[in-house]
């Protein structure tokens, strides 16, 4: 049963980003796994291409903590293939394409990006 009287947790949202290659797959799958099972069981990718994956996560882990998730420590040798990977923690600003994924995943977990600040020039 949930404690109503415990302050809720506040997540931080991160996109990670790993690089991959045809050798690498296997072990980007099972960092995504873990990524999954440790980290947030609703990530999900949001591209897979053939130099990398890029998720969305929401935890109230920090950055090197998910990077620990991911990388399991006590299999350390399983992921000696792995090229690299990015965690960022994302901010109250964005931008992306509208109607789109980032964009639908972001206005749900963040916020209304801000309002462009440019003035029109006047057309002559």
């Amino acid at each position: 049963m949930n404690d109503p009287f415990k302050d809720p947790v506040e997540l931080r949202h991160y996109l990670v980003i790993m690089s991959a290659s045809k050798e690498s797959a296997s072990t980007v799958q099972r960092a995504l796994r873990n990524l999954q099972e440790k980290v947030d069981n609703r990530a999900a990718p949001l591209w897979i291409d053939s130099r990398g994956v890029g998720v969305f996560v929401a935890s109230d882990f920090p950055a090197c903590d998910i990077y620990a998730c991911m990388f399991d420590a006590a299999a350390k040798t399983d992921f000696e293939d792995a090229k690299d990977a990015l965690i960022v923690e994302l901010g109250k600003d964005w931008h992306a394409k509208k109607d789109g994924k980032p964009a639908d995943w972001l206005t749900t977990h963040l916020e209304a990006p801000m309002p462009s600040q440019r003035v029109a020039k006047p057309r002559r």
